[in-house]
């Protein structure tokens, strides 16, 4: 774990989700609560927009969002990114399900989700780097790093990019609230699809196809 950093013990698969309410890249505020007896829950704790492999998971998502549209399923995607920062990137073209921030990475350490260590983040800057530039996405990976590096906070955006390296997480919560599945992966280790996260909340809460 990073020095100085509070992380608090994991909730489990039958446990009460941890409520939230944070402010999206689309304007409104996102609050886990107002999801409650209308749609499951999956947040995903992720490095954002920074990350080439993050890029890719969250348009497997997206591809796959009808899927968890008909699943009765709503992602959040949680990032460490600034807002401000996440708006300018977006732009006009915004994700399709709710993107918050969490720069401070609070709500990661009250899910449990810590920092795997500087090692850890110095291989897998090298890696992200070196994907990004062999895929052809380095043009995505500079814009993003400028965009949430380049601000008041410069030093400790750096650090945040440079020296950290947090868990991704994916928490499947159903329409009471209660956490149904957790999956917790390195900070750049692939997370479930969305048809595999419609499969797997159809499975675990008992979401109905919605007739097309």
């Amino acid at each position: 774990m990073g020095t100085g950093e509070q992380t608090f013990e994991q909730p489990s698969v039958g446990e009460s989700a941890p409520l939230f309410s944070l402010p999206s890249v689309r304007g409104p505020m996102v609050d886990l609560a107002s999801y409650r007896d209308q749609r499951n829950v999956v947040v995903w704790f992720s490095r954002g927009f920074t990350c080439p492999f993050c890029r890719i998971y969250t348009d497997g998502i997206r591809s796959n969002y009808d899927a968890l549209q008909s699943a009765e399923t709503e992602v959040i995607q949680v990032a460490p990114n600034l807002l401000e920062s996440a708006r300018r990137y977006f732009g006009r073209s915004p994700l399709p399900f709710p993107f918050v921030c969490d720069p401070d990475k609070r709500l990661f350490a009250v899910y449990g989700l810590g920092d795997r260590g500087v090692l850890e983040a110095t291989r897998t800057a090298v890696v992200s780097f070196a994907h990004a530039f062999t895929h052809g996405d380095s043009v995505n990976q500079t814009r993003g790093a400028f965009f949430d590096v380049m601000n008041r906070n410069f030093v400790r955006r750096l650090h945040h990019h440079a020296m950290t390296a947090h868990e991704q997480g994916m928490f499947l919560i159903d329409k009471q609230g209660v956490i149904r599945n957790v999956t917790v992966v390195g900070p750049i280790d692939p997370v479930p699809s969305g048809a595999e996260l419609a499969e797997l909340a159809r499975a675990r809460c008992g979401a109905a196809s919605v007739p097309a």
